[in-house]
């Protein structure tokens, strides 16, 4: 039985495909991502309209396939977050958002829920569930 193992070579440009994540909580949602095969592009530029100004927003995750829909990594659990301000905004836009926060992460099946809140917002796009995945946590 003959087993490959990648070249250091390989290794390395596969390493340089991966984001540099801005956080350990970054990089273990887009670890998840890519674990369940969820195509998405990281802090890619999106236009939001904003007091009736175009801004340019740069949310964590975007999710292409399901509906353009973002998630945002807050890896503090601080009740004066501005995520129900950016949750309004995302809402006036047509964009669902899920927000997480450190917490999220640390229930032991939080990959699989948060799979879950996609698959409800892939087969339901005009759903918002922006707020629902950080209040079911308990």
């Amino acid at each position: 039985m003959i087993t490959h193992t990648l070249s250091p070579d390989l290794e390395y440009y596969i390493g340089k495909l991966q984001p540099q994540y801005e956080s350990d909580g970054h990089a273990r949602i887009g670890q998840m991502l890519d674990q369940y095969e969820v195509p998405f592009f990281y802090k890619q530029a999106t236009l939001i309209c904003e007091n009736g100004r175009r801004k340019i927003w740069r949310p964590d995750f975007t999710l292409p396939t399901y509906n353009s829909t973002v998630i945002e990594y807050h890896p503090n659990d601080d009740p004066t977050s501005n995520a129900s301000i950016k949750s309004d905004i995302y809402k006036l836009n047509g964009i669902t958002a899920i927000f997480l926060d450190k917490t999220n992460l640390t229930n032991p099946d939080w990959q699989q829920r948060l799979y879950e809140q996609l698959e409800k917002i892939y087969r339901h796009p005009l759903v918002y569930l922006s707020d629902q995945f950080l209040q079911s946590r308990h």
